[in-house]
């Protein structure tokens, strides 16, 4: 695959990278990652874009773990249909309760 140029602009940041992934897929990732940064942002109270981009960073490799896990019980137990969406929805589901549970911004990145 030919070596795409893509201009990334997130959380008042602004940046080109090259990727050998499509144009379109790097953009998707980038919009994931901004819905994210804006989840946390919304349910935590936290502005700093360093201390939000940390916490959804935080959030997408627990995400990455979970699926891993999941991924690997499910193929020791040899389950040949897995709802790809269903576990989405989970890991959703999970991350929407993280983040209602927060309390105050200063349990997620904010001053002690």
């Amino acid at each position: 695959m030919a070596i795409e140029t893509v201009r990334v602009e997130l959380l008042g940041a602004s940046f080109t990278i090259q990727t050998d992934e499509s144009k379109e897929y790097v953009e998707s990732l980038l919009a994931y990652l901004g819905s994210k940064i804006e989840t946390v942002k919304a349910s935590s109270k936290v502005d700093d874009p360093l201390k939000a981009s940390i916490l959804a960073g935080i959030f997408l490799v627990d995400e990455l773990y979970r699926e891993r896990v999941d991924a690997s019980t499910h193929s020791s137990q040899a389950e040949p249909d897995v709802d790809i969406g269903a576990v989405a929805e989970r890991l959703i589901t999970r991350i929407d309760e993280t983040l209602s549970d927060t309390k105050s911004p200063s349990q997620i990145g904010g001053n002690p």
